[in-house]
């Protein structure tokens, strides 16, 4: 499956971490000030999109080659124009770099626009920290024992129930403010998350070479 990468403008990724994920990726985008990250790296983006208010002069030197949309819809973010460019072209698996981390605002914005579109592709952020992913339905993941995970409900979640958790959920509703279950433990691979209604994202404290 074709895998698209989009670099947002959010706390940068170690150098590490971007040339492992650039290895992957068929296409490459940046979501405006991303750019920057990219420029600095040493690699060009195929696509540069967003209101461009982040982008230094410099880097759009650099990238004069490179295709630049410039949108000024102050409804939708800058990843999430970046987002919707990638899913235009038929993507399925899309990895994001840089949504996390930065202002914490604009760290929830982009949270929340993983769980938006995550019935259209399989969409991981990833960060140094670890991992995040949507459970859209059911999450399946090897993972090694002790890894630590923490389910986020982004909206009332029914019906939720996991298994290989040390912890697990048999049916239960979790909501943000009345129930979320943090710092949790896979004792069993694979872990299988299953949601039978609501918007959540898992948050995994693991090495993000697991992704493959």
């Amino acid at each position: 499956m074709k895998r698209a990468l989009i670099l947002a403008n959010g706390k940068s990724p170690s150098k590490l971490l971007f040339h492992n994920s650039m290895v992957y990726a068929d296409w490459f985008v940046c979501a405006d000030g991303g750019a920057n990250t990219a420029a600095r790296f040493g690699y060009t983006p195929d696509l540069i999109i967003g209101d461009l208010d982040s982008i230094e002069k410099e880097t759009l030197k650099k990238f004069s080659s490179v295709k630049t949309i410039k949108l000024k819809d102050q409804n939708s973010t800058d990843l999430e124009k970046a987002l919707t460019a990638v899913l235009r072209k038929k993507f399925k698996e899309i990895i994001v770099l840089g949504a996390t981390g930065g202002r914490l605002d604009h760290a929830i914005g982009n949270l929340s626009a993983l769980a938006k579109y995550s019935d259209r592709a399989h969409i991981t952020f990833l960060d140094i920290e670890g991992i995040f992913i949507s459970v859209d339905r059911i999450l399946e993941m090897n993972l090694p024992a002790g890894t630590i995970i923490s389910l986020l409900p982004l909206s009332r979640c029914t019906g939720v129930i996991t298994r290989g958790l040390k912890w697990n959920l048999n049916g239960e509703s979790l909501e943000l403010g009345i129930r979320e279950s943090t710092s949790n433990v896979m004792v069993t691979s694979p872990v299988t998350i299953k949601v039978k209604k609501g918007r959540m994202i898992a948050f995994v404290m693991a090495n993000h070479t697991l992704i493959p």
